[in-house]
């Protein structure tokens, strides 16, 4: 977590009114301190292995510079859909802003998610960057392999498909680290002439792949529309079928395809 946490104070941090040395605000310090926590640690490793190229550190609080050290979660979230909503417009964010290798709890940290829910929410996270199943210590057990059919062999064929696409990830990760270019990256990023997808917020692309992605994160959905850019030729990752319209026809959803 590695930042200062008063649980009992109306921001849950420290008051406004705490000055630090220097004449600073605590408002202008809290994130920066978070900042020095995961530089450090990164640092650490790498001086107590001389063998360790890349540690993985994961950081909650940070700010500009911290995507030079490790990944970064968003937070304590909720096991409801509409966080699971909230969480493509975030993790663009977080890549439009130069923190690439970010990503949610799957499944929500709070509470327990349905079966659909944690379903839905493992297939999502499989296109964000930082993909991890974590909880807190008071919820249900949710390990995918406990969930019955179908949903145990839907989670199992996204896992699948996320490893299947690693070569992928790895080739978006290095373009990211030697450019700077998000990792998912936004409509208008991916297509910035065509401003009827500016406002486009539900799906996104993997790096320069030509991979897009629109998740399913409504309860009980069967259909679902993806927009796709005039002029532009897509083709069904599953299927293979091609679509050359503006906007994909509505199609029946199977629980069984991410």
């Amino acid at each position: 977590m590695n930042e200062p946490s008063v649980f009992n104070g109306p921001e849950t941090t420290m008051p406004k009114d705490t000055i630090h040395h220097g004449n600073w605000e605590h408002r202008d310090l809290h994130n920066t301190n978070g900042t020095t926590f995961v530089n450090a640690t990164y640092t650490a490793f790498l001086h107590r292995d001389s063998s360790a190229r890349r540690p993985l550190v994961v950081t909650r609080s940070y700010y500009a510079g911290s995507q030079r050290f490790g990944a970064i979660w968003t937070g304590d979230n909720l096991a409801h859909w509409s966080y699971l909503v909230a969480l493509i417009g975030m993790i663009l964010t977080h890549n439009i802003a130069g923190f690439p290798f970010s990503g949610a709890d799957v499944g929500g940290f709070f509470g327990n998610p349905s079966k659909e829910l944690l379903t839905r929410w493992y297939q999502a996270g499989a296109f964000d960057p930082f993909y991890r199943g974590h909880a807190h210590i008071d919820t249900r057990r949710r390990e995918p392999y406990l969930l019955d059919n179908p949903y145990n062999e839907i989670i199992t064929q996204t896992l699948r498909l996320r490893y299947a696409l690693l070569p992928a990830w790895y080739t978006v990760f290095h373009t990211a680290s030697i450019s700077g270019a998000p990792i998912l990256q936004p409509h208008y990023y991916a297509h910035p002439s065509d401003e009827a997808g500016f406002a486009l917020k539900d799906q996104l692309y993997v790096g320069s792949t030509g991979l897009l992605v629109k998740p399913v994160v409504t309860e009980g959905v069967e259909s679902i529309s993806i927009y796709l850019t005039p002029g532009e030729l897509y083709y069904d990752y599953f299927t293979y079928d091609i679509h050359p319209s503006t906007t994909a026809p509505e199609q029946p959803l199977q629980l069984m395809r991410p």
